[in-house]
């Protein structure tokens, strides 16, 4: 019997607005989002912000 590898995705949620990303995204897409959600956002701020990290 063989493991399986396991792959790991993130998704964006914000605990002040509470944006949650519609995809699974890579680590560095997320982080990209995250960035961005921050820009476009009325005072939301990176402590708000977290990536949860999903199996895909």
């Amino acid at each position: 019997m063989s493991a399986a590898m396991v792959r790991w995705s993130y998704i964006v949620v914000c605990k002040k607005c509470g944006y949650i990303s519609a995809e699974k995204l890579p680590e560095q897409e997320a982080k990209d989002l995250r960035h961005s959600h921050i820009e476009g956002s009325n005072g939301c701020t990176i402590g708000h912000i977290t990536l949860m990290k999903v199996r895909t």
